[in-house]
């Protein structure tokens, strides 16, 4: 773990406001395009934001893994569900995915979504 996910979370935050300040039309394009994708429709708010969760682990991308587990909560993911969302994006991204999964990953929803001690 790089660090404290809270802290990775806030320093992506901060990045984002910087590139705002350099070209506020692209990140307010992209801004758009993630409402528009993330809309519910024939699928909720909750199950896209976890389709990316998995793809982020797949890929291996650790602000897309913290950011949008993080946004999964919001949407009210449980634990149970991050965690077989997890095993997804472990299937797809293959052994690589498996240092993102039991660091980053795990700090974020621990964090998030403690566990309850069943």
């Amino acid at each position: 773990m790089l660090e404290d996910p809270k802290v990775f979370l806030k320093s992506l935050q901060s990045a984002i406001e910087g590139f705002s300040r350099v070209d506020k039309e692209s990140l307010k394009a992209f801004g758009n395009l993630n409402e528009t994708a993330l809309k519910p429709g024939s699928l909720d708010r909750k199950t896209k934001t976890l389709m990316c969760v998995a793809i982020g682990i797949a890929t291996h991308c650790e602000y897309c893994i913290s950011a949008r587990t993080a946004q999964a909560v919001q949407a009210g993911a449980t634990r149970e569900e991050l965690i077989e969302t997890a095993s997804v994006g472990l299937m797809m991204g293959g052994s690589l995915a498996m240092g993102p999964i039991v660091t980053l990953f795990v700090d974020t929803i621990n964090m998030l979504v403690p566990e309850t001690g069943k």
